[in-house]
């Protein structure tokens, strides 16, 4: 219907003109971007028949915001096997006889209780276990994927392991990036941060996934030098863009419920435009994988932090950040650091961001801003001030009346597809199946079930947060 590619910007914005089209009236058109069967496609050198594709959707969206009303009241009473069974399906790999009679037994809130007191199953411990146990192995994805299975078929930590590979579609690496297609200690490492911040504070989840030499190796923050006017390099601005579109506040300012913000005009309002990019790409310069001669071109180290090398950071500029906050020059890498990651944190947007994919990938694809709004505000405050408790946001997440509720198992729109790990993982615990080997090696399941644990094609997950089907359901 509109070729970008032909098509000559004006100032920089491209005009969409309708006209008929082939064997599309303009009717027929508006009537398709309407229905969600309008797609773009943006082309590029290396995939000329296109490499991003996206379907229009309607959104909703206002100027003012009015906070809903609350839910009606939970029934008592102890739950029964359904009730169980679809509280497990959510908080854990799938449910088992044993864990069913235990929910029964317990009540929601106390298995939660339970659950969030086990200590963690390190998938870094594991995935060094097996490659001791199996010196032939090469050091690829098998360890990290063996590791992730036997954790999702037996660990006794699930709530924590479901919750981190919720975290691990948000918090994107992915081994199929060359710099980590044979790193497995650095994988494993970083599923780690995942676990251990499971039930910890989003800031300091932000910090750890921040200064991971995985991720700074995925996303190109490891060895980002400052400025040099002589050869004409620029900060790598990959990290900054996506910690911000893909980690913590998304693309445009949103009320609590997770609608859009729109401004007088009715627009959305923007989060942030290129010069904050640029800001925060300054901002992350100097950083280098761990040695211990703090050298800046050191080989990878896959399992300790990265390091400030402060030659490298750059001094010389101030920074613009979010909502016209700005670093002033002379900081050190460190603070600059802290300071981006307090910005960050603190954004309105994070707590409907977060939480709204959170629910996503626990409960329901298609979470009402009522649901978002009562758990967002707990991310904002847990009850006792602290913001970004994540083990509070969890709780509110699987004991809201949406999660826990009867009434609307029959509504349109109600729960989720599962994704392929996750409708296998249901059916192999459900059977109690085992290993004896005590390895439970999948290897790569691209093939066989589309989805691989850590393995997503793109920094954008196995899918997006937005994504539907396109046309009628």
């Amino acid at each position: 219907m509109f070729d970008i590619d032909t098509a000559v910007p004006t100032n920089g914005v491209y005009h969409w003109v309708f006209v008929p089209t082939g064997n599309l009236s303009v009717t027929d058109q508006v009537a398709a971007i309407k229905s969600g069967n309008a797609y773009i496609n943006i082309h590029s050198a290396n995939y000329p028949g296109g490499e991003i594709k996206g379907f229009f959707q309607l959104t909703a969206g206002s100027s003012t915001f009015t906070p809903p009303a609350a839910p009606p009241a939970l029934p008592g009473g102890t739950p029964t096997t359904n009730d169980a069974v679809r509280f497990l399906t959510q908080a854990t790999f799938g449910a088992t006889d044993a864990t069913i009679t235990q929910v029964q037994a317990m009540g929601f809130s106390a298995w939660i209780d339970d659950q969030m007191a086990l200590p963690m199953s390190s998938h870094l411990a594991n995935v060094y276990a097996y490659l001791i146990a199996n010196p032939t192995a090469q050091p690829r994805g098998e360890p990290v994927y063996n590791t992730w299975w036997k954790y999702a078929l037996i660990a006794p930590d699930q709530l924590r392991q479901r919750v981190a590979f919720a975290l691990s579609e948000i918090l994107v690496v992915s081994q199929d990036s060359p710099g980590l297609s044979q790193a497995p200690w650095g994988l494993a490492s970083y599923y780690d941060v995942l676990v251990t911040n499971a039930f910890g504070n989003f800031r300091q989840l932000l910090n750890d996934v921040t200064l991971h030499p995985a991720m700074g190796e995925f996303l190109d923050m490891v060895k980002n030098d400052k400025p040099d006017i002589a050869t004409g390099r620029n900060p790598n601005e990959n990290y900054a863009r996506e910690v911000l579109q893909l980690f913590s506040i998304g693309l445009q300012k949103k009320h609590p419920d997770g609608s859009l913000k729109l401004n007088s005009q009715g627009v959305p309002v923007p989060t942030y435009l290129q010069d904050e990019i640029v800001g925060f790409a300054h901002t992350f310069t100097g950083w280098a994988f761990y040695s211990t001669n703090q050298s800046f071109s050191a080989g990878a180290n896959w399992t300790n932090q990265m390091i400030l090398i402060a030659s490298h950071h750059d001094t010389t500029n101030e920074k613009l950040l979010l909502d016209n906050v700005v670093l002033p020059a002379g900081q050190t890498g460190t603070q600059d650091l802290q300071d981006a990651l307090d910005v960050i944190y603190n954004h309105p947007n994070v707590g409907p961001f977060i939480c709204r994919q959170l629910i996503q990938r626990l409960v329901t694809g298609n979470p009402s801003p009522a649901y978002i709004y009562r758990v967002s505000s707990v991310f904002n405050n847990n009850g006792a001030g602290v913001r970004g408790d994540l083990g509070a946001v969890v709780r509110a997440i699987l004991l809201d009346y949406e999660a826990r509720t009867t009434t609307n198992l029959l509504h349109q729109g109600t729960g989720h597809l599962r994704e392929p790990l996750l409708r296998t993982t249901a059916i192999l615990r459900a059977l109690k199946a085992t290993s004896v080997s005590t390895n439970y090696v999948m290897n790569s399941t691209d093939t066989s079930l589309a989805q691989t644990p850590m393995r997503s094609p793109t920094v954008f997950n196995f899918f997006e947060p937005d994504y539907s089907e396109p046309g009628a359901i």
